[in-house]
Formats: C-alpha cells, sequence, structure tokens
C-alpha cells in the first residue's frame, strides 16, 4: 500500500511555493526498511519481499530487497537483494507468481479498489500548521486482499526458510513514464510457516477456495460451527454452538463444544472405539422450563392437600 501510494502521490518534478521541495524518488534504503518491517510486524511471516518489474525502479535494471529469519521470536533477521541471482530457475521474474501477476493486471485495472486521499502540507517553511494541498487526481487504486495470489503449499528446500510454507503475492502499480495511464510496477510477496496458518473447517459460500470447508463434526441440526482462530494447522479449531430454539445441556462455564473434544470422539467411532459423541448434542431451550414447570404444578397439588387437612 505504501509503495502504491508513493508512486502515485510522490512527483520529484513538483514545483512549491518558497523553499519546499519536492520529495526524491524511493531510495533503495527505504524500500529494505520497508521490506524488513513487513517482517517485524507479524511473527507469522518468516520472510517478505518487494520484487520490481525490469527498468520500474530508479537507476536499477531489476530489484528485490529480500527480508527473512530462521527462527521464531528472534530479533536478528537478514536482508539481501535477490536481483543479484543470474540463473534462470532463480530469477524472480520467472517465479511462477511473479509472472501470474505480471499477466493478469497488465492491462486492465478497473478492478482495483479506489482509495481516497485527503492531503495536507506545511503552509511555511516552519511548518507552523497545516494547509490544504488540491492533489488531482486525489485519489489512487491500489490492491487489496481479493487480488493478491496463494500459492499451492511447498517445501522450501533451496530457499531462506526449509520449511513447509506458503507464499502470497499482490501487485502494486504506479504511473507510466508520462502519467497517462497506470502500469504494472511489481509485487510484494510474503511466506507463512503453513504449521502456524489457522484452517477454517465451518461452512462458507461455494465460491470460497478452502480444501477444509463444511468438515466440521459438529450436529447439524441442532449446533453450528464457529471458527476459533490462533490454534494452528490443527483440526478442531472450531467450536459448536447450539442453534435457537436449543441450549447447551450442562451446567458448565462454557455454552459450546470444544472442536478438539468432537473431532476425538468422532475418531473413536471411525476407529470402533467407545465414544462419548453423542453427548454433544444441544437440547431443546424449553427443556427445563418444562421441568420447573411440572416441580411447580406437583408443589401445588402437595400445598392443596396441606391446606385441605
Amino acid at each position: 500500500m505504501l509503495n502504491t501510494a508513493a508512486l502515485f502521490i510522490s512527483d520529484p518534478k513538483e514545483v512549491y511555493s518558497g523553499k519546499r521541495v519536492a520529495d526524491k524518488p524511493l531510495s533503495e534504503d527505504q524500500m529494505i526498511g520497508e521490506t524488513l518491517a513487513l517482517v517485524l510486524g507479524d511473527t507469522k511471516i518468516w520472510s517478505a519481499g518487494t520484487f520490481w518489474e525490469r527498468n520500474k525502479f530508479t537507476n536499477r535494471t531489476l530489484f528485490a530487497p529480500f527480508a527473512y529469519k530462521t527462527q521464531l521470536n528472534t530479533r536478528k533477521f537478514k536482508v539481501e537483494d535477490l536481483a543479484r541471482l543470474n540463473e534462470t530457475k532463480e530469477a524472480y521474474t520467472n517465479k511462477h507468481w511473479f509472472q501470474f501477476s505480471k499477466q493478469r493486471w497488465s492491462t486492465n485495472f478497473d478492478s482495483l479498489e479506489k482509495f481516497f486521499m485527503k492531503i495536507k502540507i506545511r503552509f511555511n517553511e516552519t511548518g507552523e500548521y497545516l494547509k490544504k494541498y488540491e492533489h488531482y487526481p486525489n485519489f489512487y487504486r491500489a490492491a487489496n486482499l481479493n487480488h493478491g495470489y496463494w500459492t499451492t503449499p511447498y517445501f522450501d528446500c533451496e530457499g531462506k526458510v526449509p520449511k513447509w510454507v506458503i507464499t502470497y503475492s499482490v501487485p502494486f502499480f504506479g504511473w507510466d513514464s508520462i502519467k497517462a495511464k497506470l502500469e504494472f510496477k511489481g509485487v510484494v510477496a510474503v511466506t507463512m510457516d503453513m504449521l502456524q496458518l489457522d484452517i477454517n473447517q465451518c461452512p462458507d459460500k461455494y465460491y470460497v477456495p478452502n480444501a477444509f470447508k463444511d468438515t466440521h463434526k459438529c450436529h447439524k441440526k441442532n449446533s453450528y460451527c464457529v471458527p476459533i482462530l490462533g490454534r494452528g494447522f490443527e483440526i478442531g479449531s472450531y467450536k459448536c454452538e447450539c442453534l435457537q430454539g436449543y441450549e447447551y445441556p450442562f451446567e458448565d462455564p462454557i455454552t459450546y463444544f470444544d472442536g478438539q473434544l468432537v473431532e476425538a470422539e468422532f475418531s473413536n467411532i471411525v476407529n470402533d472405539k467407545p465414544t462419548r459423541y453423542d453427548m454433544f448434542n444441544c437440547r431443546l431451550a424449553g427443556a427445563t422450563s418444562i421441568q420447573a414447570s411440572y416441580v411447580t404444578f406437583l408443589s401445588l397439588i402437595l400445598l392443596i392437600r396441606i391446606v385441605l387437612r
């Protein structure tokens, strides 16, 4: 997002009044710092890279700052430029996720999301207060989460993170040389450890790509599935909440069935072992009130008999 905003807004040739000068083009140090910030900002990200298209970065034919870590919860991070790799199989411009984004966004940008800007600049050289700066157009276009590309899971045996990982890449854009139309500038890609990602076994819309979709073991007649985040790549990362008209049958601090317990008892059915799976059923919500009404009715009869004596 920061890449796209800077490419659209910043113009090194722009002239301001007074002694104010325009921002310089993005430098290599700025791009390295921004790439490193991706790894620093999320513990699930093991590596991140900003991969520029050929001749799109200032004074560089290829430029690809890449940051990564080798262990979890560390303060040691490594940074390098992957543009130094010259072999065909190692060049980032030949990677599948880079080629896919480049071909997908080569001409048509209509589906990109609009982001409107409210720019303010310093009133004078001393910066006493800000004033509104009219910059036209007052919006820019950038990709959102749905415009990204997920790779298939793979083992990064020759890379910097020797784990089962998955990579998510998203394109960024900017003006062409004469500021007449948008053009593809490059790709930002992050790589995550598969075992740290959550899986969702709950139902979803038919067009949502999810191999684990609707594989939960809740009783669908009286309960529904709610995902629980933070458990990692493990089955049972959900809870079974009771449907309207049903209630949790036990006196517990919680009012749902934990997915890991449900999965464990269901596996006992598959393995032909004793199981408590049928206990994880919600009961009709009127059960307690009916029982209470019977107690009240019997108490009333006993009271009448005592009075009649």
